[in-house]
């Protein structure tokens, strides 16, 4: 049976806002908590979105015994912290992508979820938006026959103020965490688990890579050719996957909600989701799994956690060796 669940989230930042804003409109999600360091920010954001309480600490919201999960949206370096913090407090957590920094710390945090008996996911929005489900579903049912390459950009003009998130090492900034994480994940999900990935990148002064392009090799047959940035003047979001006897095209694929299957070039099927957002399938999916007494959800596995983590430290790292501080 369906049932409510009371919500707490910690990080009241740009992105919380459109999933508060999503979370209200599940009619069984409860809007409970917002915590932030700032009792001003959380008491604004908690009275715009509806939530019945704020707090000035993060130790206040994971001992409120209305809150069932944690949704935790900090910068990514905070990530670890706060979910143990959550997950020792007998709370489910949903954990904005990447779950961690890096491979061993998320390992480790799914070895506490594990040993305590409570959920965790990884907030991969992605995997769960209906237009994927149906391009999966196209390529799994061998609509254009052996996949063979798959592409995808997510690239953007970003900041440049040494500051900012994006190029603060010690936040944990950079193009790939941040967002070449996305179309990683898309090649993983679409083509399954990746045997091997190489990568060129360029580094900003600050020392985190502003650009990136990736080719992965999949145990499927599969490749991947993927790329990330925050110094493109145009946004390029899209992906492409090529068969042998077709190919699918998603436009904005982080987000999606059209698919279109070709051949020969020609649209042959065009999915159009009726959707409500772009996280409402990730929260009614993690609900779901609670209702199941499940301690990971199916749509996004630990395993699957942990495999996309373990691709991102090599290409961080063959980027980190390579590259020159300007």
């Amino acid at each position: 049976m369906s049932s409510p669940y009371g919500w707490g989230l910690i990080g009241p930042g740009r992105f919380a806002r459109e999933f508060a804003d999503e979370l209200r409109r599940a009619g069984r999600a409860k809007c409970v908590s917002v915590a932030s360091r700032n009792i001003e920010k959380s008491s604004s954001f908690a009275n715009e979105f509806g939530f019945t309480r704020a707090y000035g600490s993060y130790e206040e919201i994971v001992t409120d015994n209305e809150v069932d999960i944690i949704y935790v949206v900090v910068p990514h370096v905070f990530h670890r912290k706060i979910a143990e913090m959550a997950l020792n407090a007998g709370k489910a957590v949903l954990c904005e992508k990447p779950l961690t920094t890096s491979f061993a710390d998320s390992k480790a945090l799914i070895e506490l979820a594990r040993e305590r008996g409570l959920f965790l996911m990884e907030a991969m929005k992605t995997g769960f938006l209906p237009a994927i489900k149906q391009a999966k579903k196209w390529i799994d049912s061998g609509e254009i026959g052996d996949p063979k390459i798959l592409k995808a950009d997510f690239c953007f003009s970003g900041p440049s103020d040494p500051e900012d998130r994006l190029m603060n090492a010690s936040l944990g900034g950079g193009a790939l965490l941040d967002v070449g994480v996305y179309p990683v994940f898309l090649a993983q999900h679409l083509f399954g688990d990746i045997e091997s990935a190489q990568a060129e990148g360029t580094l900003t002064h600050t020392g985190v890579e502003d650009s990136c392009v990736i080719s992965t090799r999949h145990r499927s047959g599969g490749i991947g050719a993927l790329s990330c940035s925050f110094r493109s003047n145009d946004e390029a979001m899209d992906a492409t996957i090529l068969g042998t006897e077709g190919s699918i095209e998603i436009p904005v694929f982080h987000k999606a909600n059209r698919a279109i299957l070709k051949r020969n070039g020609t649209p042959v099927e065009t999915y159009q989701a009726d959707q409500s957002g772009m996280v409402y399938a990730e929260i009614e999916s993690v609900m779901d799994a609670l209702d199941h007494n499940l301690i990971e959800c199916p749509g996004h596995t630990h395993s699957d956690t942990l495999n996309l983590a373990k691709t991102i430290d090599q290409i961080r790292s063959a980027i980190l060796q390579q590259g020159e501080i300007p």
